[in-house]
């Protein structure tokens, strides 16, 4: 994080552990505030990988899942890094930006991933950097967030994944049930969206962002969940994270293979806890009368109810029975798209 956009965002009352923005200081009011109401929400906690050179763009498509050559100044993408076997090492918003690609990954995997990525540049023209620092990174979400963009530049990103250049800022539009946006960009200009945005939104912490993703079926691999799942098991192919057709990449075998001559038996869900305030760490196991490791805890969250809401990987032959999470049964809930065998 600049320290600049951190002595910036202490002066919109925002209250730190060390680096980790933790709230605004209110952090109860700010989880009821999504999705009915306009939020800013700090995304230090993600880093940013930047990735230039000649070949950038067959390098990444020699290491990703997804099709970078659809990622441009107009389109984003989300993606995932695996193993030789398949496992997912992490997952990726990747967004173009004056010719340099910029993927966004959990933080703690930020170091793993660029020394893992930098073993396999070899005598291509790459250059790898760490660019957290670099650019600010945030996000805003608000029902009517499409307009209030469109009335401040002109134009606005309509759909998810769609991204626009304005200024000095990327914008990009991420799934969720109302609009919502990653915004990159130069200090200056976040600086400015920021307080423009801020005359009719509240500033809250990343639980609220992480809600987002939860209830958008969106997986984020961090330290704690790497190399645990292929793709399938993240839903990645049924949000447009795998291509299937762009050639080979680290564990692509597997992958296809699950795909064309097989069947996972486990896959993402969205579940609920209802009266359970305590969030499930990343690998807490959910509970069915015949399994006592039916599912495993991806992500999790509070959601605006002050309730546990997650994101798991489940078998699927345990998804129609009772579950629990300890002493609480377990609902599962909508996601936005199919899910293959629901």
């Amino acid at each position: 994080m600049k320290p600049e956009w951190k002595d910036f965002l202490i002066g919109h009352g925002a209250e730190f552990a060390g680096d980790s923005l933790v709230s605004f200081g209110n952090p109860e009011r700010e989880r009821r505030i999504p999705p009915q109401g306009a939020i800013l929400c700090d995304l230090s906690h993600f880093g940013l990988i930047s990735v230039s050179g000649d070949d950038a763009t067959s390098f990444l498509q020699g290491q990703l899942t997804n099709d970078i050559k659809q990622v441009s100044e107009s389109m984003s993408q989300f993606s995932a890094y695996c193993t030789p076997k398949g496992r997912a090492l992490a997952t990726f918003f990747i967004t173009q930006r004056r010719g340099v690609y910029y993927l966004s990954v959990a933080r703690d995997l930020l170091e793993p991933m660029l020394k893992r990525l930098r073993m396999y540049v070899m005598r291509s023209k790459v250059v790898l950097e760490d660019a957290s620092t670099s650019l600010v990174h945030f996000g805003y979400a608000a029902p009517d967030g499409n307009q209030r963009l469109h009335d401040l530049f002109g134009v606005a990103p309509a759909a998810a994944y769609d991204t626009v250049q304005v200024n000095q800022l990327t914008i990009m539009r991420q799934p969720a049930p109302i609009p919502r946006f990653k915004i990159l960009g130069e200090l200056s200009e976040a600086k400015k969206l920021w307080e423009r945005l801020n005359v009719n939104s509240a500033c809250v912490g990343r639980s609220s962002w992480e809600y987002f993703n939860v209830l958008s079926g969106v997986p984020m691999v961090s330290q704690a969940s790497t190399e645990a799942w292929v793709p399938q098991m993240l839903n990645m192919h049924l949000t447009n994270g795998v291509s299937f057709t762009k050639g080979c990449f680290p564990g692509q075998e597997i992958v296809a293979r699950l795909k064309y001559l097989g069947k996972s038996k486990r896959q993402m869900y969205r579940i609920g806890i209802p009266h359970c305030i305590k969030v499930p760490a990343v690998g807490a196991l959910i509970a069915s009368a015949n399994d006592p490791e039916a599912a495993t805890v991806l992500n999790a969250t509070l959601n605006p109810d002050g309730e546990v809401e997650a994101l798991v990987v489940m078998k699927i032959a345990e998804a129609a029975t009772p579950l629990h999470f300890g002493e609480f049964s377990v609902k599962v809930l909508d996601l936005p798209y199919a899910l293959e065998d629901a």
